[in-house]
């Protein structure tokens, strides 16, 4: 009896130790991997714009400000599925799915154009079209990406060890929903001259300044020559008569959405700290980063504003190029999938 009960204590030791030696492996070596992830960070664009003001006849003047994309929101979540090689399971390979929605503005200060126009009389004239402010868009971006990731997976101890991917994103889908708040002033020059019969007519002044006796319908004219009244008055007065003139407009259509090229290649590096959970369940706790670079086909002799503002055109359609970069947070999953094996019965999972 006593060597019975002797037996049966090392046997149930023997087992713990076993265990004990299996519950620390945790499943580590196991080659087949889940994981999700949840990046949350920010997201800065630097575009490449083609503005154009000689698309307006015979141009006059123009000053047309630099596209600015500023720095914004950037989250997401990815699903992948990866494998790891050789016998120590370290390295691997990893594919599946990226979704990223990010927030950012775009703006340009200081809109203006002076350009040749024809009245519904057929005079010819000099229309001055300007913006009332900085002109601004707030862009939702959402893109998908097929992410194909290098994987390595190192342990420190049975429950911390160190994870990181680093591989390329193919872009499949990126479109961005836009909105503005873009409103604008329409203002005349009108040139007199005498024709040969001696009659008024007018021609275009293409000079940098008005002359001294052109006709203005403009709003700091008014200011500076009247005491009385106001010139919003005026000039709505002025487009009642048919004048092409309108302090204030605002686009008919003030939002839409435009979509880049998809087809790009960029890349992603995420370093992250592993804790285990659970035997299949360990989290992921690092940062990431990734670049991008969109082509885009802008649209052909591009206008911010044409038809007396009704018509608007987003800031994104004279895009060619932009380069985006992410970084930030990532918070992630991995799961383990299947059951470790033990070939040599040692109570060690192999590796």
């Amino acid at each position: 009896m006593k060597k019975l009960i002797l037996l049966m204590v090392a046997a149930s030791a023997g087992f713990t130790a076993v265990a004990q030696l299996r519950g620390g492996d945790n499943f580590y070596a196991q080659k087949m991997v889940i994981d999700l992830n949840f990046p949350v960070g920010v997201m800065m664009q630097a575009p490449t714009y083609m503005i154009d003001p000689t698309v307006y006849p015979n141009l006059a003047a123009s000053n047309i400000g630099k596209l600015k994309m500023g720095a914004g929101l950037s989250y997401g979540a990815d699903l992948q599925f990866g494998y790891f090689i050789g016998k120590g399971g370290k390295f691997g390979i990893g594919t599946g799915i990226s979704y990223f929605a990010q927030h950012t503005v775009a703006t340009i200060g200081n809109f203006r154009v002076e350009y040749e126009a024809m009245d519904k009389w057929d005079n010819t004239y000099r229309q001055v079209v300007s913006a009332t402010h900085a002109i601004t868009e707030k862009i939702d971006i959402k893109s998908i990406n097929i992410p194909l990731m290098l994987k390595f997976k190192q342990r420190f101890t049975t429950r911390i060890g160190f994870t990181i991917d680093a591989g390329i994103l193919y872009n499949v889908s990126n479109t961005n929903s836009w909105k503005t708040d873009a409103e604008f002033d329409y203002e005349a020059v009108y040139k007199f001259t005498k024709n040969a019969a001696g009659a008024d007519v007018t021609v275009y002044d293409n000079a940098a300044t008005p002359g001294d006796k052109d006709w203005l319908i403009t709003k700091d004219q008014y200011e500076r020559t009247h005491t009385k009244g106001t010139a919003n008055s005026y000039i709505d007065s002025m487009h009642i008569r048919g004048y092409s003139v309108a302090l204030g407009v605002k686009p008919t259509i003030n939002s839409g959405s435009s979509s880049y090229t998809t087809g790009s290649i960029g890349f992603m590096l995420r370093p992250a700290v592993s804790v285990r959970l659970t035997k299949r369940i360990h989290a992921n706790l690092g940062a990431y980063y990734s670049y991008q670079s969109f082509d885009n086909h802008p649209v052909d002799n591009y206008k911010v504003t044409s038809n007396m503002g009704a018509t608007y055109s987003s800031l994104l359609n004279s895009v060619t190029k932009s380069v985006v970069t992410n970084f930030g947070l990532n918070v992630g999953l991995r799961y383990f999938i299947g059951t470790p094996k033990d070939s040599n019965f040692d109570g060690k999972y192999d590796e």
